[in-house]
């Protein structure tokens, strides 16, 4: 697992390399519907792998999806809650990119 830098700013975009892929990672975070929401694009295939995804604790974030990687969100209270907020990213909730080969099933 490898931690992603992130904070609570509500609009975020990074370039991370992970496994060969140039990601560009965007964070929005929408204070309407209270919501974090993220899309990533690979650079090297010119295009967008996910776009809108809800940013949510436990679960792994592109699992279903044909590449060899997923995120993970966690949060570190320990009471698993989603980020609710705009200030949670980087503060309690923490994102990680994970080898999916490394995940137990």
């Amino acid at each position: 697992m490898h931690l992603i830098p992130i904070d609570s700013a509500p609009y975020q975009e990074m370039t991370i390399a992970f496994k060969g892929h140039a990601l560009r990672l965007t964070l929005r975070y929408n204070s309407l519907a209270d919501y974090w929401a993220m899309d990533v694009f690979d650079l090297k295939r010119d295009r967008y792998t996910a776009q809108g995804l809800p940013l949510v604790v436990g679960v792994p974030i592109l699992w279903r999806r044909p590449v060899e990687y997923c995120f993970i969100l966690t949060d570190e209270s320990g009471i698993g809650l989603d980020p609710v907020g705009g200030e949670d990213l980087g503060q309690r909730c923490f994102l990680y990119i994970v080898d999916k080969m490394q995940i137990p099933l």
